[in-house]
């Protein structure tokens, strides 16, 4: 009996033994099976497709060649651009980029682009700019006038100094102009006028409605000989003063305005004394007056 039990528990020692060696041996083969598995699961599914990795290919080269492309404008250019036209440093970097670095073209582009958004400008507040004058030849005429802008950097361009030159001499060109625009005439002036008008002898016989019209369009008209802007620009009649500020508007960037003026005539405060003829004066001396 001892002798069976003995044998029994040698039996069941070695059995555990077995099995004791066999399970690292069954655990590292589940591992190696598991990562098996996942290799072959990443190899089945990438994790990113071939068409994503040419959509990021492409964007990458897009930057890269903006970049290139904008690199090729230099300081030099946008300076010129500047100062030709009074524009901001992004506008006029944009302008000769949109245009291969042309000036001339980029110049168009600033123009049409402005053009677009020159009224809006017009509700901006405009404190920069200067005074400048013009002498007719001869220095019996000249003009004083306030000439804004937004900034001192576009008061100093060369492009807003030929506007505000150009306003000086569409003054003094303008004999029957006394104030900037129709808000500044008179309403007083034009009751006057009005009432005058009313009065003539070719209304009379009319039907007060008709009247009515007609004086209106002749008043409208006397108005605008009264104006600075809407006057024709003297360098190109096809468009008003008015025209030409909104155009310097969209070209250099910035609201541009003409404030107020004054126009200087040789004489015009001197009363002068009515000359006598040669008869009346002898008359006088010889007391036959």
């Amino acid at each position: 009996l001892l002798m069976k039990i003995a044998t029994t528990k040698t039996v069941m020692l070695a059995r555990h033994s077995a099995c004791a060696a066999q399970r690292p041996q069954q655990r590292l083969a589940r591992g190696s099976s598991v990562v098996r598995g996942v290799v072959q699961q990443r190899r089945v599914q990438p994790t990113t497709s071939p068409a994503r990795s040419s959509v990021v290919s492409f964007a990458s080269r897009s930057v890269v060649l903006a970049a290139a492309e904008a690199q090729k404008i230099s300081a030099k250019d946008v300076k010129a651009l500047r100062d030709a036209t009074g524009a901001g440093m992004m506008d006029a970097k944009k302008a000769l980029q949109e245009c291969n670095g042309s000036i001339e073209e980029a110049k168009d582009w600033l123009k049409k682009k402005g053009m677009a958004s020159a009224d809006k400008k017009q509700g901006r507040v405009a404190a920069e700019g200067g005074i400048f004058s013009y002498v007719h030849l001869g220095s019996k005429l000249g003009v004083l006038c306030e000439v804004n802008c937004e900034t001192d950097f576009v008061a100093r361009g060369e492009k807003f100094q030929e506007v505000a030159n150009d306003i000086a001499m569409q003054i003094a060109a303008s004999p029957s102009v006394e104030v900037v625009s129709l808000e500044d005439v008179s309403e007083e002036m034009l009751d006057r006028e009005r009432k005058i008008e009313m009065e003539k002898e070719d209304l009379q016989g009319k039907p007060d409605e008709i009247k009515a019209k007609i004086v209106d369009g002749r008043i409208g008209k006397i108005a605008k000989t009264l104006a600075l802007l809407e006057q024709p620009f003297i360098k190109d009649t096809n468009m008003s003063v008015s025209d030409y500020v909104k155009s310097a508007t969209a070209e250099i960037g910035e609201k541009i305005a003409v404030a107020r003026f004054t126009k200087f005539e040789l004489g015009a405060t001197i009363v002068k004394e009515e000359k006598k003829s040669f008869a009346e004066e002898i008359a006088e001396v010889t007391g036959k007056a």
